[in-house]
């Protein structure tokens, strides 16, 4: 169950070429930046 205000997306990536997997990421930030969210994590 979710609350308003703690709307939280997770998300954990696979991939065997690390260039692919740097990729997906950047993609993954830009767009969650764009949108206005914020963006944490290693």
């Amino acid at each position: 169950m979710t609350t308003v205000g703690s709307d939280r997306i997770r998300i954990k990536l696979k991939a065997y070429d690390y260039r692919i997997l740097d990729k997906a990421v950047a993609e993954i930030v830009d767009t969650a930046r764009n949108t206005g969210a914020g963006v944490a994590g290693p």
